[in-house]
């Protein structure tokens, strides 16, 4: 989980780089082979995939399989009748970046 901070295009999709993460877990990347929407700069959001080790940064990355503001996760668990409603699976949108 993390802040939305910095999203840069890459040949293979994209980079998002995240702050506030309470730990060493720095950037998710969202690849073709798990397409999703491109989060918007300074949303929380938390993150599902395999986490590897990055060695030319030194840092954290989740290969991202789902993401969700952490705000609508907040939202449903407020209220738990739309939990059913609830879809971590992020549609590919056109435009993706800001």
């Amino acid at each position: 989980m993390g802040r939305v901070v910095r999203i840069r295009r890459r040949p293979d999709g994209w980079r998002v780089r995240l702050d506030e993460t309470g730990g060493a877990l720095a950037a998710a990347d969202i690849r073709a082979a798990h397409p999703a929407a491109v989060p918007r700069l300074g949303t929380h959001i938390l993150v599902r995939g395999e986490v590897r080790y990055d060695e030319e940064h030194a840092w954290y990355v989740v290969e991202v399989e789902a993401w969700i503001s952490v705000n609508a996760l907040m939202s449903a668990y407020a209220e738990p009748e739309r939990w059913a409603t609830l879809s971590p699976v992020r549609p590919v949108a056109s435009g993706a970046a800001d």
